[in-house]
C-alpha cells in the first residue's frame, strides 16, 4: 500500500509538473530581477555587472541560479527570526525557484510583449536636493600599493544655530578605493588643528576609533547601505559653529587614483521629539589565533536609562564570519535583535527594526562575533596565518556592534486621586 501510494504521489506530481508553464524572461524573470536585482546591478551602481536586459541576465544566467540558491544574493545576511527588520532584501522561495526552473529550461527569452515596462530610477539626491551640501575641500590622491588609509577631511558646517539631521546620503568620489565612510560633528577644533598640521588634503586618523573629535556621530555609508529618512520627529543633534569631519577608509587597488566625495545632509524641518543616538558596543582586546575556524569574542553594553532602539549594525572585518546581538532584560529574559551570518565585509547593513525595540534601564546587550583565521576562509589575507588583533586597517579586526536608540519618552507621575 505504501509502494502505491508512493507511486500515486510521484505520478501526479509529474503530471503537475508538466501544467506548470515554463518561466520566460519576458514574463517572469525580468520582473524577479527588476525587483531585486536591478536597482544594484545597472551603470553606475555598485553592482560589478549589469542585469537591465535579456542579453545581460542571459550571460549570468548560471551565476543567478547559483548565488540565489545559496542565499548569497540578494545581499542579506539577517538570519530569519533572529529579528524583524522593514528594509529586509530577502529573495521569496518562490523567485528562487522560478529562476532556477528558467535556467534549467535553457533560459527562454518568451514573447517581449510581456515584459515589463523599464523601472525609472532615480541617480539624482535620493530625497531630491539636500539642505545642505559638503564636499570634500580637495581631491585626495591615493598611491597604488600599500596598506589601507584612513583620512579625515574637515569642513565648517556654517551654522549658526543648532539643527537636527533626520537623514544623509553620502556620494563616494570613486567607488574603487573608497571603502567605507564615517561623519562627525567636531566641537573641539581639534580635527582643524590636526588638518592644519598635516601637509596633504585632510588628516591621517588610521588610528584612536574614540578621541575628541568623534563624539558626535551625524551619518555615514558603507557598500550596501542606502540613504534614509528617520520620522519627522526624530534628528541626530547637528551642533552650531561645529566642523563636519568626513573620515575615509580607502582600500589601494594596485593603481594610482583620486577621490573627490560629497556629502548632503537634510534636516527636520518641524520640532522634534526624539534626538537620535548611537552607540557602538566594541572590544579593542579581541585576539583571534591562527587557525580557529569558529574562535568567538564579546562585549556588551548596559542602558542606564529606558530607550527605544531603532536599528543595529554589525561590524567586523575580513575573517568576520558571524555576529549575534541579543538584548539581555533585567529579568534575565532575551530577546535576539540580528544574527548575521554569514557577515559580508564588503556589504553591510543597518537593521532597521519593523517595530521599535523597547529597552527598559538595565537592559545588557550582549554581542558575540565569530572569527575565521584559518586557511578555510577564503578571504583570509594572512599567509602565513597568524595571530590577529584589534586595528583599524582592513588586515587587522574589530568586534563592534553599533546600535542606534533614542530616549523614552518619560512617564507622567501616577495620580494620587
Amino acid at each position: 500500500m505504501r509502494l502505491f501510494l508512493s507511486a500515486l504521489c510521484a505520478v501526479s506530481l509529474f503530471a503537475a509538473s508538466k501544467d506548470v508553464p515554463t518561466p520566460t524572461y519576458a514574463k517572469e524573470v525580468s520582473r524577479i530581477v527588476q525587483t531585486n536585482c536591478e536597482g544594484c546591478h545597472r551603470p553606475g551602481q555598485i553592482g560589478p555587472f549589469s542585469l537591465t536586459n535579456f542579453k545581460e541576465v542571459s550571460a549570468f544566467k548560471n551565476e543567478i541560479k547559483r548565488v540565489t540558491a545559496a542565499h548569497i544574493m540578494p545581499p542579506w545576511s539577517a538570519v530569519a527570526g533572529h529579528g524583524e527588520f522593514k528594509n529586509e532584501r530577502r529573495m521569496s522561495e518562490v523567485e528562487i525557484s522560478t529562476l532556477a526552473r528558467w535556467v534549467d529550461a535553457g533560459a527562454p527569452m518568451g514573447d517581449a510583449k510581456d515584459l515589463p515596462a523599464k523601472a525609472v530610477y532615480n541617480d539624482g539626491w535620493a530625497f531630491g536636493e539636500p539642505d545642505l551640501i559638503y564636499k570634500m575641500p580637495e581631491a585626495f590622491s591615493l598611491s597604488g600599493n600599500g596598506v589601507d588609509e584612513y583620512r579625515c577631511f574637515v569642513m565648517p558646517s556654517g551654522l549658526t544655530e543648532d539643527k537636527f539631521i533626520r537623514g544623509m546620503e553620502v556620494r563616494p568620489g570613486n567607488r574603487k578605493i573608497v571603502h567605507h565612510v564615517r561623519t562627525f560633528a567636531d566641537m573641539t577644533g581639534e580635527a582643524r588643528k590636526l588638518d592644519a598640521a598635516d601637509p596633504k588634503p585632510g588628516f591621517d586618523c588610521s588610528r584612536g576609533m574614540v578621541v575628541a573629535y568623534k563624539r558626535i556621530g551625524i551619518g555615514g555609508w558603507a557598500p550596501g547601505l542606502v540613504p534614509e529618512l528617520r520620522a519627522e520627529d526624530t534628528g541626530a543633534l547637528f551642533p552650531k559653529g561645529s566642523d563636519v569631519v568626513m573620515e575615509v577608509h580607502y582600500h589601494k587597488n594596485g593603481k594610482v587614483e583620486s577621490d573627490l566625495s560629497t556629502i548632503g545632509v537634510y534636516l527636520n524641518k518641524s520640532p522634534i521629539a526624539h534626538i537620535a543616538k548611537s552607540v557602538p558596543i566594541a572590544n579593542p582586546f579581541i585576539k583571534i589565533p591562527a587557525g580557529e575556524e569558529r574562535h568567538a569574542e564579546r562585549a556588551s553594553y548596559t542602558f542606564r536609562k529606558d530607550v527605544i532602539a531603532t536599528s543595529v549594525l554589525p561590524h567586523m572585518h575580513l575573517l568576520g564570519n558571524e555576529m549575534e546581538m541579543t538584548a539581555v532584560f533585567p529579568d534575565g529574559s532575551r530577546k535576539p535583535l540580528v544574527w548575521a551570518k554569514p557577515y559580508d565585509f564588503n556589504w553591510q547593513t543597518n537593521y532597521v527594526f519593523k517595530e521599535p525595540v523597547f529597552l527598559p534601564a538595565g537592559t545588557k546587550v550582549e554581542v558575540v562575533g565569530y572569527y575565521n583565521n584559518s586557511e578555510s576562509n577564503a578571504k583570509n589575507p594572512n599567509k602565513p596565518l597568524k595571530e590577529i588583533k584589534w586595528g583599524e586597517g582592513t588586515t587587522e579586526e574589530m568586534l563592534v556592534g553599533f546600535i542606534s536608540y533614542y530616549d523614552a519618552p518619560v512617564k507622567a507621575p501616577a495620580s494620587n486621586e
